[in-house]
């Protein structure tokens, strides 16, 4: 009878282990295209055996066994092949940003074209060459007006164009800070819960997946480093975490302390501060700027310029999980605190979206300082040999002062109704600001083409019409123009060593000087020509883009490969279900058989009794 029952129980269990290994196959078939799934298993092991001597049998041989149970029910993942997916999905992030904004960055420049700024600039130089064989042609002035108006216009749109690409990556950054706080968040609330079930005896197998899909997610921001802790929690961290010594993202421990971070909208320099070395830093908790209420501000002393812009620049700090900026330590800074430039604790991983989208602004502003560096080249030289003078304010021959500067930065210069310069002095002055942004023909040579000097000696006059010493078919000045395509400037000198139209011709610092009576830019051996300094920031610009395309192509080769492998460990194949559901199917029909068997000789036992 004890045999029978036991056999019994043995068929029960193992009914019992095959209706689970069907209940978990069909989990996998009804998730097989959910995103992040890893398929499951039931971990099957052979239940305790009972001893010879405990089934009263002191001679039975061996054990005997008790059938099979589920040991635990266990999903398919490989913890390698996880790092490596974060790690290329990282190095993805960088590239993936800088390659689109490269290449909105190359629209923007559309070179070559025929709308471009070299062929613009090429036009430019070409319609002084013929207005130098016909200067007294006012159909040529009006096409050296026309042409010079088109190269500053496309100077301008092409500036604007930078400057708004540049706005908006800083947009997308603040929208990461806000999104990777928001993961953070859910990746906190899915350890706990995770800890929690598996404290209680359970394996929480889909909510670690939940967990792993958002890690793969943070992973595409900045790299990330995952320590692995008991009850099945985990420990996140940047692997960049500079001088933050309380880097920890997301904390297995309940109360343990975690890391956010932070936006930096401004760093304006403290006015307050006449040693020009305090700044005043705004940030916005958790980047959220929905509330004014989440704004603040700290002074930071002792800093240079150039640590001031590299705040601006990274724009991300660390902060506690309020929001609030902290120290290396975690401990949060005050609003209106003042502290030193270390203890404001920058976020600046070399991997990852946040990276490339930093590293992207550096670039744009890089190509909006040479289209700058271009701009004033043309401006000073341009305005040197159209009036013969090196210094605008203060010329010791010819003319007291250039009183029909060519090219003027259209934030200064000020018209009267009549088109004549109202202002001529502060445009003069403010030849210094000219940009790519506001770089601007002389309205007053838009208005009156015949304004256009193009003689010899129409430098030691205000005015062309005051010179009585060259004959109308005079047309050196406007051949010198053109000559400035071949001229040798020191255009990568400027905005550092050179500054203004001055400091072009400052032999003191290396520069050039006007000869032959201020019709000719005497080359400089460490010049350039403007075409040649364009076209290589045109070359360096393909390079770039063409090396993110190239990483962006290779890594997402890299990643499928590695991602197709993790697929083949943990997704769900829907053929090998099929199989195993059929397995299962007969082992549980096999197990039912032998309880109908035990069944039956059950009741050839019982009946044999009644007799």
């Amino acid at each position: 009878m004890s045999g029978l029952f036991s056999t019994f129980n043995i068929a029960k269990r193992g009914m019992n282990v095959q209706q689970k290994s069907i209940d978990v196959t069909s989990h996998n078939i009804a998730n097989s295209n959910t995103v992040g799934y890893s398929r499951q298993r039931a971990k099957i092991e052979t239940s305790r055996p009972f001893g010879g001597t405990s089934m009263g049998s002191s001679v039975q041989a061996g054990q005997l066994g008790t059938g099979a149970q589920i040991q635990a029910i266990e999903r398919v993942r490989d913890n390698f092949l996880d790092y490596q997916v974060r790690g290329e999905s990282a190095v993805l992030g960088k590239y993936d940003i800088r390659n689109n904004f490269l290449y909105e960055v190359e629209s923007v420049f559309n070179e070559p074209s025929e709308t471009g700024i070299s062929t613009l600039m090429g036009k430019f130089f070409d319609s002084f060459q013929e207005l130098s064989k016909q200067p007294n042609s006012s159909n040529a002035r009006t096409v050296v007006a026309q042409q010079t108006a088109a190269l500053t216009d496309a100077l301008n749109a092409t500036y604007t164009k930078l400057e708004s690409l540049q706005v908006n990556a800083q947009d997308m950054l603040k929208s990461s800070v806000t999104e990777v706080n928001s993961i953070l968040e859910q990746l906190d609330r899915v350890n706990q819960e995770i800890i929690s079930v598996t404290v209680s005896g359970n394996t929480p197998n889909d909510l670690m997946d939940k967990r792993d899909l958002l890690l793969d997610q943070l992973s595409y921001k900045f790299g990330i480093q995952v320590d692995k802790r008991e009850f099945n929690g985990i420990d996140l961290k940047p692997t960049e975490t500079g001088s933050m010594k309380a880097p920890l993202l997301v904390n297995s421990s309940p109360n343990g302390d975690v890391a956010r971070f932070s936006y930096v909208t401004d760093v304006e320099l403290d006015s307050s501060d006449f040693s020009g070395k305090t700044y005043i830093v705004t940030y916005y908790k958790n980047g959220n700027m929905d509330s004014e209420s989440n704004r603040q501000t700290l002074k930071v002393t002792g800093i240079t310029a150039e640590q001031a812009k590299e705040i601006k620049d990274n724009r991300i700090i660390w902060a506690d999980k309020s929001g609030q900026a902290a120290r290396g330590d975690g401990y949060p800074i005050k609003n209106g605190d003042v502290i030193s430039y270390s203890e404001l604790m920058m976020f600046k991983p070399e991997n990852g979206n946040v990276n490339g989208l930093v590293s992207v602004q550096k670039d744009i502003e890089d190509y909006m300082n040479q289209l700058n560096k271009l701009a004033k080249s043309i401006a000073f030289s341009v305005n040197a040999i159209h009036s013969g003078i090196e210094d605008p304010l203060n010329n010791t021959a010819g003319a007291e002062k250039d009183f029909m500067p060519f090219f003027v930065n259209k934030d200064v210069a000020k018209y009267k109704s009549n088109g004549i310069l109202s202002n001529l002095d502060e445009t003069l002055v403010g030849e210094v600001g000219i940009t790519a942004k506001n770089i601007s023909v002389n309205k007053e040579i838009l208005e009156d083409v015949m304004k256009i000097k193009t003689k010899t000696h129409d430098d030691l006059f205000p005015y062309t019409h005051e010179n009585n010493m060259d004959g109308d078919s005079d047309g050196s000045r406007a051949l010198a123009i053109a000559q400035l395509r071949d001229s040798l400037i020191r255009i990568q000198d400027i905005n550092e060593t050179v500054t203004s139209r001055k400091d072009m011709f400052d032999k003191n610092k290396g520069g050039n000087s006007l000869i032959n009576n201020g019709l000719k830019i005497e080359n400089s051996t460490s010049g350039m020509k403007m075409d040649s300094y364009f076209k290589d920031t045109i070359d360096r610009l393909g390079v770039q883009a063409q090396e993110a395309q190239r990483m962006v192509t290779n890594q997402e080769d890299l990643l499928y490969s590695i991602e197709e492998s993790r697929a083949s460990v943990s997704g769900v194949s829907l053929d090998e279900e099929m199989a195993n559901l059929v397995q299962f199917q007969h082992a549980y029909n096999a197990n039912a058989k032998i309880i109908s068997t035990v069944d039956e000789l059950l009741e050839v036992i019982i009946n044999g009794l009644k007799r």
